[in-house]
């Protein structure tokens, strides 16, 4: 098994159907380990400035019910907040597309399974779209795990960036690996499902 395979291995991939105050959604849902307990990968996921050191620093009313911007990314209103296992908020990104992210953690034996779901009203949204200049949220989502992995690690990060294509060269070619692992998946699903209503 090559090194690609096992780095696009370690991540689970799925789609699912979800209906979002936006209305019908289709949902992506990433499983990945993290080799931390329950509490340090909650604290990095809720604490304004730690999300701040691998992401962006969320601002405005940081409770249930308040309103949220994460600057250049999306913003939104918290829906849920169930320390240290879940966390629901709606996600409206620059393009205008609604959507809603919903992140679970179960302890494992002391180390913690993260389910990220993220679903969207827009049918492009989880693999790359060359007519959108945006984050496809498949790759996306998981270089965002890589992140959160790195900084409850301690390991260095490089700066976060807008646009996947200010990668360095390996992370691009990971993340095109992504996108096609995650176009896989998506076309699976499509088979067994009839289109949804709603933007492209």
């Amino acid at each position: 098994m090559s090194e690609m395979d096992v780095l696009l291995s370690e991540t689970e991939r799925s789609f699912g159907l979800r209906q979002i105050q936006a209305g019908h959604a289709r949902m992506l849902v990433i499983g990945r380990d993290v080799n931390q307990p329950i509490g340090e990968v909650w604290n990095a996921l809720s604490d304004p400035s730690r999300i701040a050191a691998y992401f962006a620093e969320p601002r405005g009313e940081l409770r249930r019910g308040g309103d949220y911007e994460l600057e250049g990314y999306a913003t939104g209103m918290i829906l849920r907040c169930d320390p240290p296992r879940m966390l629901t908020v709606t996600w409206l990104p620059p393009h205008g597309n609604p959507g809603e992210l919903e992140i679970h953690l179960t302890d494992v034996d002391g180390s913690t399974r993260v389910e990220l779901l993220f679903a969207s009203v827009r049918k492009k949204f989880a693999v790359i779209d060359p007519e959108v200049a945006a984050w496809a949220a498949g790759p996306g989502w998981e270089f965002f795990l890589d992140r959160l992995d790195a900084h409850v690690h301690g390991r260095e990060l490089s700066p976060n960036m807008v646009s996947w294509e200010q990668m360095e060269e390996a992370e691009q070619e990971l993340y095109q690996a992504r996108n096609a692992a995650w176009e896989r998946v998506r076309d699976e699903f499509e088979r067994q499902h009839a289109p949804l209503p709603g933007p492209e």
